[in-house]
């Protein structure tokens, strides 16, 4: 099974908050039984929150157990994905990218923001 990771989501996997059914998408990756990315907007979320101290994780750390795994993959901003941005029609930037993203790799986005939701753009698991 393909995913792709919102920051939600993913943040609150690294710090262990995630209700059950999805915690259990993340270890299905960690297994190596379906695949999880991670659009790098994510990661500068996350950059983000840890330099202004709204959560605590050793950022570079968390990049080398990224880049050592071969079930979680980090997917760039592209050209591709630009050319999607025009028919995502939700007010964030950052929520744009990372539906096109789920939508490029015609995976499912792990979420519980409310507008992806309703939007209905790509599915979306929580």
């Amino acid at each position: 099974m393909l995913y792709v990771t919102d920051t939600h989501a993913f943040v609150w996997y690294i710090v262990g908050r995630l209700p059950n059914r999805v915690d259990n998408i993340f270890k299905s990756a960690e297994t190596g039984n379906s695949t999880i990315f991670i659009p790098t907007i994510v990661l500068a979320e996350c950059l983000y929150l840890v330099e202004n101290g709204k959560i605590k994780l050793d950022f570079e750390d968390l990049l080398m157990r990224i880049d050592m795994s071969k079930n979680f993959i980090v997917t760039s901003f592209n050209f591709q994905l630009l050319k999607l941005l025009p028919e995502i029609k939700l007010n964030e930037i950052h929520d744009r990218i990372i539906v096109a993203t789920a939508k490029m790799l015609k995976a499912k986005l792990v979420t519980r923001d409310l507008e992806i939701v309703k939007s209905g753009i790509v599915e979306t698991v929580w």
